[in-house]
């Protein structure tokens, strides 16, 4: 848990661990300090320079000797808050800036066509992905989704009924499942339960260009995303085939 915070002010785990053992002593001289945390001088000046853009350390010169010391902890969640809004304010700067953007990148690039996302944190790219599709085809198993990533059970269904975004998905059959169906099934949000021995550990979503598979392994999640127009039309073909045969 206090590594996660570290982690969201941009420390890496050698920084983490040198800052939290740097805590207890208050004050002191880099060389100190560098001796303390086991880490040589030079490599502890470049360590400090980054934690101190990154404000959460203080430094200062006495008699010619550079001073360093932690910022208080209980700054710590003022430095989050500002954090927080500098990337607000980029966010809203960088969707102004985008139609200007988008007029600069080489369409004619060569771009990866599939890529794979390993671990929870990645696989989080993959949804926040689909959060910004208008329509989608889906197949998957709520229970996992609401045990692995709950972050991602219902906000997917809330997001696109805020859009009136359409989509048709097929779940597996389990508490999970009806409750979701009940919850959103809707003309636009079109929702069936799979017969009951239709059982599987992964969920596929067909976008109009794009297709996720995401697999819940028992102590990894990992993904794939594949970016074909005509592969897509060609899943989203086949699961209309299986829609129709579902009641």
């Amino acid at each position: 848990m206090i590594k996660s915070i570290f982690q969201t002010l941009g420390l890496r785990d050698k920084e983490i661990q040198a800052f939290l053992k740097m805590l207890p002593l208050g004050s002191q001289a880099v060389s100190v300090m560098a001796k303390y945390v086991g880490i040589p001088r030079s490599s502890m000046y470049e360590m400090l320079a980054r934690l101190k853009r990154l404000g959460v350390i203080d430094e200062w010169e006495r008699n010619g000797v550079t001073y360093v010391k932690c910022i208080p902890v209980d700054s710590l969640p003022d430095l989050l808050k500002t954090r927080g809004h500098q990337i607000e304010q980029a966010l809203e700067n960088i969707q102004a800036q985008l139609p200007k953007l988008e007029q600069l990148e080489n369409k004619l690039s060569i771009t990866p066509k599939v890529k794979f996302y390993e671990g929870k944190r990645e696989v989080m790219k993959i949804y926040e992905t689909v959060l910004k599709e208008k329509e989608f085809y889906a197949a998957f198993n709520p229970s996992l989704v609401k045990h692995r990533m709950p972050e991602y059970y219902l906000r997917i269904g809330e997001e696109l009924r805020k859009k009136n975004g359409r989509a048709k998905e097929l779940v597996v059959d389990c508490k999970e499942g009806r409750a979701y169906q009940k919850h959103f099934a809707s003309k636009l949000h079109n929702v069936k339960i799979l017969p009951h021995h239709v059982q599987f550990p992964s969920d596929t979503i067909i976008g109009e260009h794009t297709i996720f598979m995401i697999a819940y392994g028992e102590n990894e999640i990992c993904a794939t995303e594949i970016v074909n127009p005509s592969l897509a039309q060609t899943q989203r073909a086949l699961f209309e085939l299986v829609w129709g045969n579902i009641p």
